[in-house]
């Protein structure tokens, strides 16, 4: 027999039920985690912005003396903790998450938007209502929803414990150019649920503020930018999609065919073409340009690659050649690798 319900509920209604004592947020079934105030700003940004939070799962008990229904918080205490405090002015969305509603507090928000307050307090959580549902299946319930929760990648718990600007611009640019990753064949539409495609462009972010560094490091680069994000993010966003749009123009359709559109060479082309416009940190200044003007020329210069991976014999290359080869076949990530890629691309260049 079914004894729960999938409802949604507007957050002024939570609000309600914690005015009147019908809502209990520190259960038993709760972990104790208590999110930083990067997190927080985060979801209440998501809200402001009208996007989707994950479901709410909650045991509706009444008493049939008082006839009053209480409500526990079984799973999504840290995200109700979070709202219910943004609503009594606990604390302010993060400038870097929002630029327009940023530093205010939730009183102060009809100083920008008339309407922002009361979109918050009308937004709709999901919410599944275990009605009366005693210990034991409440536990037997989680643990069956745990059984088919896929384990999180690298990736995934990056993103699930950070925040900050360095996140949310990489987030930003890896996801508004899904149809460059697919058409291109550079990342499968898997790929890029599982993150891929995030992790591709923190990787590429890292090399244009930090050089050239190992894929390893990304983890620590998150952590390093959690608060503080040195660099100027509209700018770098910019520069991105500069290069990104060179690489096309190079292409055309071409890309999708040729070896770059592998993952550990397209990171390598996309170094190579960023160095050749701004600089990159790690490697020594470069004669290569990339203009307009010679988009043409570098795309035929760029065919080596292709040749040298189609080549039948190595005694037909070149000691660099034989050396791009070996260090392409086998996708490294070290750093060091990395850069001699970088170089051989740039030394094709010019």
């Amino acid at each position: 027999m079914k004894n729960f319900d999938s409802r949604t509920y507007s957050i002024n209604d939570f609000l309600e039920w914690e005015d009147k004592k019908q809502l209990e947020l520190s259960p038993k079934f709760q972990r104790r985690s208590v999110w930083t105030d990067t997190a927080r700003s985060y979801l209440m940004d998501t809200i402001v912005r009208g996007k989707p939070i994950p479901k709410i799962f909650i045991r509706q008990k009444i008493n049939p003396q008082t006839r009053v229904s209480i409500r526990e918080v079984v799973d999504g205490q840290q995200r109700l903790r979070t709202i219910l405090s943004y609503l009594h002015d606990g604390f302010q969305i993060s400038r870097r998450h929002n630029a327009q509603y940023g530093g205010l507090f939730f009183s102060q928000l009809n100083q920008v938007d008339a309407e922002i307050q009361t979109n918050i307090l009308n937004y709709e959580l999901s919410v599944d209502l275990l009605v009366n549902m005693p210990d034991p299946e409440v536990l037997d319930v989680f643990g069956r929803l745990n059984s088919y929760a896929v384990v999180l990648n690298e990736q995934e718990k990056i993103n699930a414990q950070h925040f900050g600007p360095f996140k949310t611009l990489a987030d930003s640019i890896a996801h508004s150019l899904n149809d460059f990753w697919l058409g291109n064949g550079i990342l499968t539409e898997q790929q890029i649920l599982r993150m891929g495609d995030v992790t591709l462009v923190a990787d590429l972010l890292i090399a244009m503020t930090a050089g050239i560094r190992s894929k390893k490091q990304i983890a620590s680069f998150y952590s390093t930018f959690e608060k503080e994000f040195p660099h100027n993010s509209e700018q770098l966003e910019l520069s991105f999609r500069q290069t990104i749009e060179t690489i096309r123009e190079i292409f055309g359709d071409r890309l999708r065919n040729s070896e770059f559109h592998r993952i550990h060479l397209f990171y390598t082309l996309f170094t190579a073409v960023y160095h050749a416009t701004f600089g990159i940190p790690n490697l020594p200044p470069t004669n290569s340009r990339i203009v307009p003007e010679n988009f043409a020329k570098v795309a035929i210069a760029l065919e080596k690659v292709d040749d040298v991976y189609a080549t039948g014999d190595i005694k037909n290359l070149s000691e660099k050649e034989i050396e791009f080869l070996q260090d392409s076949r086998r996708a490294t990530t070290d750093s060091a690798v990395r850069v001699r890629r970088t170089e051989f691309v740039l030394s094709l260049i010019s």
